[in-house]
């Protein structure tokens, strides 16, 4: 009985252990902007993110799914997928729209800052939400 003890205490504290492991690998999953925000992506398949602050937002381009706009605050905002049109060697233009939504996303390959961080990005990223004009900085996949 004096044996049993001690190893459930061992075996209780091993799977407290693992627990507050597997918060962290939940949370390390879950990307950061350069800003600290949380940007979780919508699918695993996803060709381009696009971000930017005051207020904060990221877009998702994904693969022959959707783009998903993702507000701060307020609901996302979902339109088809459509393939780019390529306005020049560096830019493409996503155009796209559903019942509730009209989205135009431009994506430019240059430098860009997001002003809140040291960090500088491939793209630039001009989006147009129902009239509403964001711009911000991306990346290639998540």
């Amino acid at each position: 009985m004096r044996v049993l003890i001690p190893l459930f205490v061992i075996l209780i504290l091993i799977a407290c252990n693992n627990r507050a492991n597997n918060k962290d690998d939940v949370k390390d999953s879950a990307r950061k902007d350069t800003t600290g925000s949380i940007i979780t992506s919508p699918a695993g398949d996803t060709l381009f993110t696009g971000f930017g602050n005051e207020p904060f937002w990221a877009v998702y381009v994904i693969e022959n799914t959707k783009i998903v706009f993702h507000p701060m605050d307020g609901n996302d905002v979902e339109v088809p997928f459509v393939a780019p049109a390529t306005v020049d060697s560096l830019t493409s233009r996503y155009a796209s729209a559903s019942v509730n939504a009209d989205l135009v996303l431009i994506v430019t390959k240059k430098n860009c800052s997001d002003g809140m961080s040291d960090e500088t990005h491939q793209y630039a990223v001009d989006l147009t939400v129902n009239k509403i004009h964001y711009s911000g900085c991306g990346r290639e996949g998540k």
